[in-house]
């Protein structure tokens, strides 16, 4: 079961799915190659540069920078975008796991098993996310369930994203494991084989127009 009010917009999500496949790494080509006059071994007197690995890496940098945060925005975001959208309730996002707890604890649509994160371990820095994963989907012949805590944890300058998942019983925190996002995968099959749960955000309908 899809929570339709927490998906996201579908020219966001393919703008995201766009950065994380091409776009970032295309930002990092484009400055390598209009600062590849800098790995030239002659030096032409009419152009005030010094050729070398250095100066080109030092033209170079701002671009690759660049690039690498945008990757791990989008690859957060996508993260992001199939867990709420399977969440019934979740925190807003924050760059200290403090804040996420403080979020889950005051959450006024589920009670959240905060002294059971707190024991198990929650992430200090990152950008981060809190969810309370809980839906169900059919898959053939079969009804398949979700049903865990979720922190995640962005890092920057890379395209992955951990996950804590909290196993629980009833509404108490049990354990704890952890898995990651990273690229290549595809955001819905990599979250598929972690939870063993068929994370869709959109399929084309008998109109040809896109459905949710």
């Amino acid at each position: 079961m899809v929570y339709f009010e927490h998906t996201p917009d579908y020219g966001a999500y393919l703008l995201m799915l766009f950065l994380y496949y091409v776009g970032a790494i295309a930002i990092m080509l484009y400055g390598a190659y209009i600062n590849r006059k800098f790995l030239m071994k002659k030096r032409f007197v009419w152009v005030d540069m010094k050729p070398g690995v250095v100066p080109f890496l030092k033209k170079f940098l701002p671009w690759l920078l660049i690039g690498l945060m945008i990757w791990s925005f989008a690859t957060f975001k996508l993260t992001d975008y199939y867990l709420s959208s399977y969440s019934f309730t979740f925190s807003g996002t924050h760059l200290t796991g403090g804040g996420v707890v403080d979020d889950l604890a005051g959450n006024t649509k589920y009670t959240f098993d905060v002294n059971g994160l707190k024991r198990f371990g929650v992430p200090e820095f990152g950008l981060l996310k809190g969810y309370k994963l809980e839906a169900s989907e059919k898959e053939g012949l079969f009804i398949k369930t979700v049903d865990q805590t979720v922190i995640i944890q962005g890092y920057p300058f890379l395209p992955v994203v951990k996950l804590y998942i909290y196993d629980m019983k009833g509404n108490r925190v049990v354990g704890v494991h952890t898995a990651y996002m990273y690229f290549p995968r595809s955001p819905s099959d990599r979250l598929r084989q972690i939870f063993d749960f068929p994370f869709a955000l959109f399929y084309w309908s008998e109109g040809g127009g896109p459905g949710a």
